[in-house]
């Protein structure tokens, strides 16, 4: 599945919507992160990385979700 837009959550209580310049495959996204301390999660249509030390969680998806900021 491709990957176009990515919802980052900071501390949980706000967060920023982005759109990638190219769609990231789930090998592309696994990359990024290398030997980093996250744990990624994956259901049919996101993936969610998130930092064990408690940082910024970033939810790439395949789709636009309803709440999208259109600044974005």
């Amino acid at each position: 599945m491709e990957h176009r837009y990515v919802r980052v959550k900071v501390f949980g209580v706000g967060h920023a919507d982005l759109r990638t310049e190219k769609v990231l495959s789930e090998e592309d996204i696994r990359d990024a992160y290398g030997e980093q301390p996250v744990s990624i999660n994956q259901d049919p249509t996101s993936i969610t990385v998130s930092f064990d030390d408690a940082g910024p969680i970033f939810t790439y998806l395949a789709h636009r979700p309803a709440d999208w900021d259109e600044r974005a």
